[in-house]
This record gives structure tokens, sequence and C-alpha cells, in this order.
């Protein structure tokens, strides 16, 4: 399974809520819908996220896959 760290990512830049982050994306030149920015967040359907939306994520953070996402093994 595989959990979404966006929520760490948010709090390490300082951003309180999605619709910060989907502001500051905008002004980034990065758009993602808020309702995007939503699933991840919350951890629903992540499995269909555009991988252009990833990518964008990753950029906007400057970081890898591993660090907006992590695997939890199930046990």
């Amino acid at each position: 399974m595989i959990k979404s760290r966006l929520n760490i990512l948010m709090a390490e830049r300082g951003i309180r809520s999605i619709a910060e982050l989907e502001r500051q994306l905008k002004t980034s030149g990065l758009n993602i819908s808020r309702s995007s920015l939503n699933k991840i967040y919350h951890n629903q359907n992540i499995n269909k996220t555009h991988l252009e939306t990833i990518w964008r994520l990753t950029r906007f953070f400057n970081c890898g896959l591993d660090s907006l996402f992590l695997e939890i093994s199930d046990l």
C-alpha cells in the first residue's frame, strides 16, 4: 500500500491548507486542481493519480517520489 506524505511536506513548508498549496502551485506555474490535491492529501485513490500531477508536486517540493509517498507493507 502507498501512503501520501503531502501533509508532512506541507507542514515543513509552513503551508497550512490545501487552498494555500493550490495558490502557491498556481503562482509557480504548476497548476493542480484542489480536488486532486485533496485526494492525495487524504490518501484516496492514490493509485489513480496522474503522473503529471506527481511530477508537478515533486518539482514544487523539490523532492523525489520517496519523499512524497511512503510504501506501507501489508503484514
